[in-house]
C-alpha cells in the first residue's frame, strides 16, 4: 500500500498537533503542582479531591457543549475560543490570591481544554484526506509526548525553585502565540446551517449503535485512566512497592503507550479500524490478566500491554464521522462526554472497592472492564463492516 497523507489544510494540521501538545503540557501536569498548591494554600487532600471534581465536571460538560457549538458555529470558532480560555485562565490562575480562586479558575481551564479537543477531533477527520486513523493516532501521540515533556521538565524547573506561578505564565505566553496564529490559519466550514440536517439528543440516543460506541468507550476509558490512578496503588497495597518502584512499571507502561499511539496508526490503516481494535486490546487483556494472576513477577507484563491500549481511543473516535455523516461532531461531543462520565463512576467504584475488598481484588475492574470494552468493540464491527471496507 503506497498511501502519503493528503490534507488541504496543512497549517490547520500543524496547528492541531502544536496545540495538542500544549493541551497536554496543561493538563497532565497539574498532579506535579500539587504538592505547591497544598503549601501555598494551606489545604489538604480532601480540597485537593474538590478541585479534581470541578475540573472533571468542567471537562465534561464543555465537552457537550462543544460537540453541539461544532455543529452550529464551526470547529475553528470552537478551536480559537478553547484557547482563549485557556490563556485567560492560566494567567488567572497564576495570580490566584486564594484555593477558591484557583479551583474556579482550574476548572474553567478545563473548559478550554475540552473545547479545543473536541473542535481538534472532529475537525481532523476533513482536514486530512487519507490515513484519517493513522493522523488521528499521530495528533494523540502528540498529547502523550506533550505530557511527558511537561512532568519532566516542570519536575526540574520547580527543583531549580521556580514557582507554579511563573510556570503557568510561561505556558500563557506560549498560548498568546497560538490564539494569535490561529486566527490566520485556514478551517474547513462543517457547521451545519439548516437545524433540519442535525439528529436530535432522542434520535441519538435510541440508536443501538451508538450506545455500542458509549459502552466500548467509556469501558476502555477507564481502563487506561484506571491503570494511571491505581497501578502504583495496587502495587504498594500487594507487594509493598514504593513510590518510586510503582512509578517505574508505570512509566513503562505509559512509554509503551506513547510509541503505540505513533506506530499504531500504520497499522490500522494496513489492517482496518476495529479489527486492529479488537486483536489489540484482546492481546492487551491477556498480558494485563495474566500479569495480576502471576504476582510480583507478572507486572512487567502489566507493563507491556500498554502498547495493545495505544490505537483504541483515536481510532474510534476517527470512525465516528465515517459512521455517523449526519451530526458527528454532535455525536462525538456526547460520546467524550459518557466515556468521561463512565470513568468517574468506574474510578468510584474501584476506589471503594479498594476499602471493601482490598486493592488485589479490586484492581481486577480494569481487565474486566477492557473485556466488556472488547465486546462492544465486536458488536460495532458486526454492525459497521460494509463501511470499513480494507482499500485494496
Amino acid at each position: 500500500m503506497n498511501k502519503r497523507i493528503k490534507t488541504a489544510y496543512p497549517a490547520a494540521l500543524i496547528m492541531l498537533f502544536a496545540a495538542m501538545i500544549m493541551a497536554a503540557i496543561t493538563e497532565n501536569t497539574k498532579g506535579v503542582f500539587v504538592p505547591g498548591f497544598k503549601e501555598n494554600f494551606a489545604v489538604g487532600n480532601k480540597e485537593i479531591s474538590y478541585m479534581i471534581i470541578g475540573t472533571t465536571a468542567m471537562y465534561m460538560i464543555s465537552t457537550f457543549v462543544g460537540g453541539y457549538l461544532c455543529e452550529k458555529i464551526g470547529q475553528k470558532k470552537v478551536f480559537i475560543s478553547g484557547l482563549a480560555v485557556l490563556l485567560i485562565t492560566l494567567i488567572m490562575m497564576s495570580f490566584s490570591k486564594n484555593f477558591a480562586m484557583l479551583t474556579f479558575w482550574i476548572s474553567l481551564n478545563s473548559a478550554g481544554l475540552a473545547l479545543a479537543g473536541i473542535a481538534s477531533n472532529t475537525v481532523l477527520p476533513v482536514l486530512v484526506l487519507s490515513m484519517q486513523s493513522l493522523v488521528m493516532n499521530l495528533l494523540h501521540f502528540f498529547y502523550g509526548f506533550g505530557s511527558t515533556i511537561g512532568q519532566r521538565t516542570f519536575g526540574f524547573l520547580l527543583n531549580k525553585g521556580v514557582g507554579w506561578r511563573s510556570i503557568y505564565l510561561g505556558i500563557s505566553v506560549i498560548f498568546v502565540i497560538l490564539l494569535i496564529v490561529s486566527f490566520f490559519v485556514p478551517f474547513p466550514d462543517l457547521h451545519i446551517k439548516d437545524d433540519k440536517e442535525k439528529l436530535s439528543i432522542k434520535e441519538i440516543l435510541s440508536n443501538k449503535l451508538i450506545i455500542f460506541y458509549m459502552l466500548a468507550l467509556g469501558f476502555y476509558v477507564f481502563a487506561e485512566m484506571g491503570t494511571a490512578n491505581w497501578f502504583v496503588n495496587y502495587m504498594q497495597s500487594a507487594y509493598g512497592y514504593n513510590e518510586n518502584q510503582g512509578s517505574l512499571y508505570l512509566s513503562g507502561f505509559f512509554l509503551l503507550f506513547t510509541i503505540g499511539r505513533l506506530l499504531g496508526g500504520f497499522v490500522v490503516e494496513k489492517f482496518g479500524s476495529f479489527n486492529v481494535i479488537i486483536i489489540s486490546l484482546s492481546i492487551g487483556f491477556l498480558l494485563y490478566t495474566s500479569g495480576l494472576i502471576m504476582g510480583q513477577s507478572g507486572m512487567v507484563l502489566v507493563a507491556a500491554s500498554g502498547i495493545f491500549f495505544a490505537v483504541t481511543f483515536p481510532t474510534i473516535i476517527a470512525s465516528i464521522s465515517k459512521v455517523f455523516p449526519v451530526s458527528s461532531s454532535y455525536i462525538t461531543g456526547i460520546l467524550v462526554t459518557s466515556a468521561s462520565f463512565q470513568g468517574m463512576i468506574l474510578n468510584f467504584l474501584i476506589g471503594a472497592g479498594n476499602d471493601f475488598l482490598g486493592a488485589q481484588k479490586a484492581f481486577y475492574l480494569i481487565p474486566i472492564c477492557i473485556l466488556v470494552s472488547i465486546t462492544f468493540n465486536i458488536l460495532i464491527y458486526k454492525n459497521t463492516k460494509s463501511i470499513f471496507v480494507k482499500e485494496k
